[in-house]
């Protein structure tokens, strides 16, 4: 997987180890060249490698009393970074900046002024992200695109449900989703169509073909989100007269239950589609996506009221 290249910040948090605050230009770089001699692109080499990370004012890294040693500015007790472990956990895949925001938020953890920037992503050494995508991944997580690849391949696969791929690796492969996970993005061997189907890069599938069997769908979504878009628009104006913040509070503590409740039956549907897929009950799996993409719709557009009555 030359492709699925770590950032420089990430590939310094991954070959520190637990309880270091220091190390070395020469360890650092040894470790680096031994833990990624075939993932450096573009000519980089440990030395750079380690400059990129320096200049990066969001990474954790820093020269400290010499030149010759690299200090890691992390906190080793932070609510917020364990809060954002156990919710990528739940997830069992990566998120956005802005969905930890969200969660935090939600969890009354942060205030609405608090920004991005400030997220524990960037600075605990337990998160990490690739080159080219917005999403974070735990370090401890395990790529499995490898083996996904060969196991498509091996049964001549060219087409899978993203939903019951995660299935699959638990059930078929033998990967639980709390090691491994699935890298979205970098993998020119896959493509992903509408976050629905992974689409393997063989020469005979007929993309184009595959795109307009799934537009009927796609157009009534869109279709769906500009109506309830429009809706919410003119709620928020109406309420931007007539209501006092007051009341704002209270359509958000409101918000954020429901929102919860979505959640928490989201992660039980996933139980229930692996309990089953083991029985082999495609009629239930296929009635628990349904609701589940439902619910999923339904979460979205509480977070866009949310957008629409503070900011994102």
């Amino acid at each position: 997987m030359k492709e699925l290249v770590l950032t420089a910040s990430s590939m310094l948090k991954k070959v520190f180890r637990p309880g270091e605050r220091s190390l070395s230009r020469e360890e650092l770089s040894n470790r680096l060249q031994y833990a990624f001699e075939n993932e450096y692109a573009d000519g980089q080499n440990p030395e750079y490698v380690i400059e990129d990370a320096l200049t990066d004012v969001l990474s954790p890294f820093q020269e400290g009393g010499s030149h010759a040693v690299i200090e890691m500015n992390s906190p080793t007790s932070d609510p917020l970074a364990d809060e954002l472990h156990r919710y990528l956990l739940e997830n069992k895949g990566p998120i956005t900046a802005e969905q930890a925001l969200k969660r935090l938020r939600r969890k009354g953890l942060v205030s609405y002024s608090f920004t991005v920037d400030k997220l524990p992503l960037y600075k605990n050494p337990r998160f990490i992200r690739f080159k080219g995508s917005d999403l974070w991944y735990l370090s401890s997580w395990k790529p499995a695109n490898d083996q996904i690849f060969e196991y498509l391949v091996d049964n001549n696969m060219k087409q899978f449900p993203l939903n019951q791929l995660f299935i699959m690796m638990e059930t078929d492969m033998g990967l639980p989703r709390k090691e491994h996970v699935f890298v979205l993005e970098g993998d020119s061997r896959f493509k992903v169509i509408d976050d629905n189907f992974v689409i393997v890069s063989y020469d005979s599938v007929d993309t184009a073909k595959l795109v307009n069997t799934f537009m009927d769908k796609q157009e009534k979504e869109e279709k769906i989100i500009e109506e309830v878009a429009m809706t919410m628009s003119m709620e928020t104006q109406t309420s931007t007269q007539t209501r006092t913040q007051d009341v704002f509070e209270s359509v958000l503590e409101d918000i954020n239950s429901a929102t919860e409740k979505l959640e928490q039956r989201i992660q039980e549907m996933e139980e229930e589609v692996l309990t089953y897929f083991k029985d082999n009950n495609m009629s239930a799996i296929t009635q628990l996506v349904n609701e589940k993409e439902k619910s999923e719709t339904i979460t979205r557009k509480l977070e866009e009221v949310m957008e629409l009555l503070y900011g994102k």
